[in-house]
């Protein structure tokens, strides 16, 4: 074993080890939030976002919840910033912005310097609806820890209007004479569990649709919406008439417009419900999994909700893929993956069934951070393993016939031609020509454009009036950069397969990638090395 395969096998086995260590329960429920911090115009000067959100968890820790913080999204309005506009005006603007997240089932929480000419500490939360506003003050009227208590307390009321609950003085069932989040008193004791919340409270809070399991099966009902959620990114309103052709395995209108809301139409009434075995599996499946991240200290993953829907088979071929928040299982999978489950397997069989199973359920969940926790992911691949984000210019015959992997749907990262700075590649993945209805997986081709740089804009070359392209496999030495021979197409997509090795490997107390060429360790180990720093 040479040296550098030693390196990556000694911090397999530092960083995560499979002994069973001491760690935090996680919470049956969560709120999912989206905190918005408005910036200047130019993008600097940020509100303040300091709190304790220990606080926050504890004020409702009586219901066993905890509130899961997605990464920040940056806002740049001054005039949104510094309270100069209406609350209804900033989210008029945000919402043409694509900022706001979620279908009604995430807080948008907005942190600001003032809230109509107020600095706070305060808020404003919209009653049973998806929408805060908070502005934590200047420090100069809290102090210590009667600060932290006013900063916890704004926040905690505030998301109480968004969950149902009214003020203490306009709910008869809720006793105005004592501290109570929705009530007067002392900041500290307001947020104590003693006092926050009674049980009519909770019992409110239980009905709201921000209020969810830790591991979440979506109802039909449920799901026909979520299934079709565009505001991480853009899915829908970017897909072309062949690709949807593909995808629902029935003709597609021509006209574009018809034919994207044709593809809403197909993708949600494929949705399912699922059965109590298949919750029953997922969720044994899912706790296992959530166990051993935890033991390794992986917390960005097992602290992110599981999110379910289910499909009928005929949808994207049966293939598991995600949408926003959620992964997106067909029956064909379900039924594939749950053969060896039994109420009283042994060891082995569950060993089995975690290491299948659990395999496809991170590298799904590791498609839903990407697009919550897009910096870190932005850092892997631009940083460790030096892929180039930029847009190249629109080419209709690429447009035409593309392939929108729902996991990965912006064709934004380029390779760098390591012979010439100014070119580069780009991976993508096309429907094979003259077929009216393609199969999903066998009519794709992957295909590598050359693209050029000129006065810091990218345009696929050509020659002889034609896109100049190879084959994938042609690439080598991107091809024998990596441990993993499926998905080169997109880093998101090499990113969740290294995962899923990595876990299947080491859930099994095996060493993971001891068998990959030499080209491939420099990516290997800072992917390992990564994992310590950005998932923990």
């Amino acid at each position: 074993m040479d040296r550098s395969l030693l390196f990556v096998f000694l911090c397999c086995i530092q960083f995560f080890s499979c002994k069973k260590t001491l760690h935090k329960k996680l919470s049956s429920n969560v709120i999912i939030i989206q905190p918005i911090i408005t910036q200047s115009d130019i993008g600097d000067e940020p509100s303040k976002i300091n709190l304790s959100k220990r606080l926050v968890n504890r004020a409702y820790s009586k219901l066993d919840i905890d509130f899961h913080y997605l990464e920040p999204i940056y806002f740049n309005n001054t005039d949104a910033r510094d309270g100069k506009i209406n609350l209804d005006s900033i989210v008029s603007i945000a919402r043409e912005e694509k900022i706001l997240r979620g279908q009604g089932d995430i807080i948008n929480m907005f942190f600001v310097n003032a809230i109509d000419g107020n600095k706070g500490p305060t808020g404003r939360g919209m009653m049973n609806g998806n929408l805060v506003f908070i502005t934590l003050g200047d420090d100069s009227k809290y102090k210590g820890l009667e600060k932290k208590y006013v900063e916890a307390f704004v926040v905690a009321h505030e998301i109480g209007h968004n969950l149902g609950l009214k003020h203490a003085l306009d709910d008869p069932y809720v006793n105005d004479s004592l501290p109570n989040i929705q009530g007067d008193g002392e900041f500290e004791d307001r947020i104590d569990p003693k006092f926050s919340l009674n049980h009519y409270q909770i019992e409110q809070i239980k009905k709201s649709p921000l209020f969810h399991s830790r591991i979440n099966f979506l109802t039909p009902i449920q799901a026909k919406k979520a299934i079709l959620d565009e505001t991480f990114e853009p899915y829908f309103s970017k897909l072309q008439a062949r690709e949807i052709t593909t995808f629902v395995q029935q003709k597609s209108p021509k006209k574009v417009d018809s034919a994207r809301k044709f593809a809403r139409e197909k993708f949600s009434s494929a949705v399912m419900e699922f059965s109590e075995k298949e919750k029953k599996i997922l969720s044994f499946v899912v706790k296992k999994t959530n166990d051993w991240l935890l033991q390794n200290k992986i917390n960005l993953m097992a602290r992110q909700p599981w999110r379910f829907i289910k499909i009928q088979n005929w949808l994207c071929g049966g293939f598991a893929h995600t949408r926003g928040t959620y992964i997106i299982l067909s029956q064909a999978y379900l039924d594939k993956l749950s053969t060896n489950w039994s109420e009283k397997m042994d060891k082995n069989n569950e060993a089995k069934l975690v290491t299948s199973l659990g395999g496809l359920l991170v590298h799904e969940q590791m498609h839903s951070l990407q697009r919550t926790f897009k910096t870190k992911f932005d850092k892997l691949y631009s940083e460790k393993w030096k892929f180039v984000k930029q847009i190249v210019k629109v080419e209709n015959e690429i447009t035409l016939n593309q392939v929108s992997n729902p996991d990965a749907p912006l064709a934004e990262w380029l390779i760098q031609d390591p012979q010439n700075e100014n070119k580069f590649f780009w991976i993508r993945t096309l429907l094979k020509k003259n077929i009216e209805i393609p199969k999903m997986g066998r009519d794709f081709i992957d295909l590598v454009f050359h693209v050029e740089e000129k006065n810091e804009e990218y345009f696929v070359l050509k020659s002889e009036n034609k896109l100049v392209n190879q084959p994938l496999q042609e690439l080598s030495f991107y091809i024998k950069s990596y441990p993993v021979s499926r998905g080169l197409d997109h880093p998101n997509e090499i990113s969740a397969y290294m995962f899923s090795e990595f876990f299947k490997s080491k859930y099994n107390s095996s060493e993971p990638f001891h068998k990959i060429n030499e080209s491939s360790k420099k990516n290997t180990r800072t992917f390992i090395e990564w994992i310590k720093t950005d998932m923990k």
